[in-house]
């Protein structure tokens, strides 16, 4: 029988965001602020026309357009024709712009090489400049980006929002702030501006600009300082274009750059710093239109009967996306159905536990956003995922809309095939009718596999609070520490008492190595006779050794040494020192 407080634990309290504002009402007191102050010190002497007369100029670093950004200087957007433009002048310069045909020159977008979001620019001469009536200048620093899917929240934060982070960093950074908010976002994919549109405004205290807002002022806009293209670094996962989604090739991003991305974004939105003291509750997030938990409410009860915790139902007909942020950013544990809510998983706390539930003949193994954030190195998070496994757990829309799942507007034979399946095969992006069909589908949650499930994880994260990395892998912080040259390498001739000569060989440690809290640290020395390709190679714990295997007299010798940390941290070799055993 559930009392009263059972009840209240399935509840949301409102006391825990305790927002004064609305993100929006808040950005904009922030922003009035910002120009009160410059308005303060004077207006600023702001480019004109005549600036542009000396042309646009670029430079490029990158060797394609998956990997290159650009920064130019009076690139300019025509209205009447929607393409950018590039005055040749007698100042202009160009670097870093091969290839730019092949296919373009930048990708406006995280998303690599997607053919709606390539950048072209057209070239003309500056005494062109004379057919526009109208020319608005944009002085200071923006920039210029497409916004991949802004109405999906996992592409929001991970195609857009990080990676805008990270490309404001490396443009803005100075020697008093590694970021500010002075860069005028620039946004030319051409949609509306959307539901999550104040998420954008957090990086800048500058009005967003969106493309159409340039085509309906009929004036041939003219960028002074402009930064072309989003940064990829802080990308985790590929979305099936060229072969089945899943997470791509050579990640770089781990905890760290997540960590500073989400302080900085809970920073911008008055959310305070989590207390670890404060009780932790279960997030579970409730989707109103589909992909539902159709017993959501015994599912609730469940979890708060079987973890004694309170258990709090997120929605986004309920909640703004601050709101959420702010409720899981102290959450012990967050439960929903696959779905981009789950990107807020990266706002939990350390130790948290993630659960992800998927309909019937969706196969968990082959949709991993969400694992691949959780499992980012050094995020210390416990991911796991629950199958529903029953047919007759779940409830097809076969009638609705294709982009909702249904299929009836498909032949009688491949419906038939599509409702026998067991399985979604792996598939490419991004209208596959099987899929769409399955991961629409509501769901009865079998409750007692489900708990099986959860307290298995929740096990796991007790364990791995010992060493707490989460199902993620520990990201040491002196993983980028690398260590120095060995100073001091000197190497003597010796000789055995039964004739035979050897190299003694001495060196110092790195200076550095004292400040990478090494576990361990071996010494790789190569020993190379002169004149042949082949060389010996040692692996010492210690400084010193006397080589004798392999060395004869009268021989020349090339010695190298370099520090290795943990088996796994590779310093560079120092100076090659030449050895002999002439004379000897």
């Amino acid at each position: 029988m559930l009392n009263l407080d059972m009840i209240l634990k399935v509840t949301w309290v409102m006391t825990t965001v305790g927002f004064a504002v609305l993100l929006s009402d808040y950005l904009r007191l922030r922003q009035q602020e910002c120009r009160n102050n410059t308005d303060a010190e004077g207006p600023p002497k702001l480019p004109d026309r005549d600036y542009v007369q000396q042309g646009s100029s670029v430079w490029c670093w990158g060797d394609n357009n998956t990997d290159r950004m650009c920064k130019f200087s009076n690139l300019c957007f025509s209205p009447q024709h929607q393409h950018f433009v590039f005055f040749h002048g007698e100042q202009t310069m160009t670097h870093g712009i091969h290839n730019r045909f092949q296919p373009a020159l930048v990708d406006l977008s995280s998303v690599p090489d997607h053919n709606t979001q390539y950048f072209q620019y057209v070239d003309l001469p500056v005494s062109a400049l004379r057919d526009f009536e109208k020319v608005k200048i944009f002085p200071g620093t923006s920039l210029i980006f497409n916004r991949f899917n802004p109405d999906n929240l996992m592409h929001v934060f991970h195609d857009d929002l990080l990676p805008i982070y990270s490309t404001l960093r490396q443009i803005t950074a100075s020697d008093l702030d590694p970021f500010n908010l002075n860069t005028r976002l620039v946004v030319m994919e051409g949609w509306r501006p959307g539901e999550f549109v104040d998420l954008y405004q957090m990086f800048s205290t500058e009005d967003l600009v969106f493309k159409q807002d340039l085509v309906n002022s009929e004036e041939l806009a003219c960028f002074t300082n402009a930064y072309v293209g989003l940064s990829k670094a802080t990308t985790w996962y590929q979305y099936g274009f060229k072969v089945p989604q899943g997470p791509k090739d050579n990640i770089t991003v781990t905890a760290r750059e997540i960590t500073q991305f989400t302080d900085f974004v809970c920073t911008r939105l008055g959310i305070e710093k989590i207390d670890d003291t404060e009780s932790k509750y279960i997030v579970l997030f409730s989707r109103r239109l589909n992909r539902l938990i159709v017993n959501e409410v015994d599912v609730t009860i469940a979890l708060a009967r079987e973890f004694d915790m309170r258990v709090v139902t997120l929605s986004m007909e309920s909640h703004t996306v601050p709101q959420q942020i702010a409720v899981i950013r102290k959450a012990s544990m967050l439960v929903g159905v696959h779905g981009s809510f789950l990107t807020l998983a990266m706002f939990l706390p350390p130790g948290a536990v993630v659960v992800e539930l998927f309909p019937y003949a969706v196969n968990p193994e082959h949709y991993v956003p969400y694992k691949t954030l959780a499992n980012l190195p050094g995020m210390k998070l416990t991911y796991t995922a629950w199958r529903n496994t029953e047919q007759q757990n779940t409830i097809t829309h076969p009638d609705n809309p294709w982009d909702l799942g249904g299929i009836a507007h498909l032949d009688p034979a491949e419906q038939d095939a599509i409702l026998r399946s067991t399985e979604v095969p792996r598939h490419l992006c991004c209208r596959n009718p099987e899929w769409l069909f399955r991961i629409y589908q509501d769901t009865v949650v079998d409750i007692p596999s489900f708990l099986k499930t959860v307290h298995t994880a929740v096990n796991d994260a007790e364990t791995n609070k010992q060493s707490p990395c989460g199902t993620s892998t520990c990201q040491d912080q002196y993983k980028n520490i690398y260590p120095g040259q060995v100073v001091d390498l000197t190497c003597q001739i010796v000789q055995s008492s039964d004739g035979r000569v050897g190299l003694q060989l001495s060196w110092q440690p790195p200076w550095n190595l004292p400040y990478l809290n090494a576990k361990d640290t071996k010494y790789e020395v190569w020993i190379q006779e002169q004149g042949k390709a082949s060389y010996m190679p040692w692996i010492l714990p210690f400084t010193s050794h006397v080589f004798s295997e392999g060395i004869g007299a009268g021989l020349d010798y090339n010695v190298w040494v370099r520090c290795i940390v943990d088996d796994t941290v590779v310093g560079p070799f120092a100076d090659a020192v030449q050895c002999s055993t002439k004379g000897s």
